[in-house]
């Protein structure tokens, strides 16, 4: 199991503490509406860090065990181990879902969604329910190596 369950649960007492303090004020609420939306998208945020980062761990794991070859191919692995720096995220993602294309083309849509959010400040559909979001992102972790 990757942080994300983690960065769930304390994303869920956070925002339970959030709608307890909106509920106990009897004014207006709305600067705590805005601290909401803003944790949402922090929490959106750090699990998409969370998961980039064991995005480019698997891709690692796959091209050490691919330049291990001692074939051309293992050649061309080798090639890239040494500059997998420069490899984006979005590459990344094509290696390890290259077999489920349907998954591969949501997470192209979704890193859009995510730049948007981390650059522009957008603030995403996902945003308004990370809870459930942060889980669909643990079973796509689950799916590596499958």
């Amino acid at each position: 199991m990757s942080r994300l369950n983690d960065t769930k649960l304390a994303y869920d007492k956070l925002g339970e503490l959030l709608y307890k303090e909106i509920r106990r004020r009897r004014g207006s609420a709305r600067e705590l509406e805005r601290i909401r939306d803003t944790l949402n998208v922090a929490f959106y945020l750090l699990g998409w860090a969370q998961f980039e980062y064991l995005v480019r761990e698997e891709a690692n794991d796959i091209i050490e065990g691919k330049a291990r070859a001692k074939t051309v191919d293992g050649h061309a692995w080798r090639y890239l181990q040494e500059n997998l720096k420069s490899l984006p995220v979005r590459r990344r993602l094509d290696m390890i879902f290259h077999a489920d294309q349907t998954t591969r083309g949501n997470l192209d849509r979704d890193y859009s969604v995510r730049n948007e959010a981390a650059h522009d400040y957008k603030i995403p559909p996902e945003a308004k329910d990370v809870s459930a979001w942060l889980q669909a992102l643990e079973e796509l972790v689950d799916k590596f190596g499958q």
